[in-house]
């Protein structure tokens, strides 16, 4: 055999190899290897405050005189309790070969001491986020108990322990 055959041959045997290499991966070895691929970063983040109201349960055609009168006085009322929210831009990207449908990122909310405070799991859709491109995404955290020099980190967490997978959607099923 020449050189040519012989080069050809070890190319053969090389992609061989790696082939039964790829194929023998499990579908959670591979869910957990393109995981790997995937960057989140947070780009930005606010907090709103919404005012919690709640509904009157009047009935039609009846009034309530002690109402009307403390609406006529609404500087005596207490100020509403409020709802905080967290409205976070992320831009995520990835570079492998296979993508993933979604992907469930890790977001924290952090002390002024960066000792995590919560933490939330959330889904996004990243169909058609095409390789070596970045996506934004605003995501809305409802609830969060905020205080000045708080902060949130988004990440797209690798590896995932195995008994914990079954809270990341894309390792559904598997």
């Amino acid at each position: 055999m020449g050189r040519t055959g012989r080069f050809f041959l070890v190319i053969a045997v090389v992609c061989s190899v790696s082939l039964v290499a790829c194929a023998s991966k499990t579908p959670l070895e591979r869910v957990a290897r393109s995981r790997s691929e995937y960057k989140a970063t947070l780009n930005s983040y606010f907090i709103t405050e919404t005012p919690i109201v709640e509904e009157a349960t009047e009935l039609e055609g009846e009034t309530d005189p002690a109402a009307e009168e403390a609406a006529g006085d609404a500087e005596l009322m207490p100020a509403p309790e409020m709802r905080q929210d967290a409205m976070l831009d992320v831009i995520v990207q990835h570079d492998t070969n296979e993508p993933l449908a979604g992907l469930t990122l890790d977001i924290t909310m952090v002390d002024d001491d960066e000792n995590e405070v919560t933490h939330w799991l959330h889904w996004i859709d990243t169909t058609g986020l095409l390789k070596a491109n970045q996506r934004p995404y605003s995501i809305v955290l409802e609830g969060v108990d905020y205080q000045e020099g708080y902060g949130f980190y988004a990440e797209v967490r690798h590896p995932v322990a195995e008994t914990e997978s079954g809270q990341y959607r894309e390792f559904e099923g598997l």
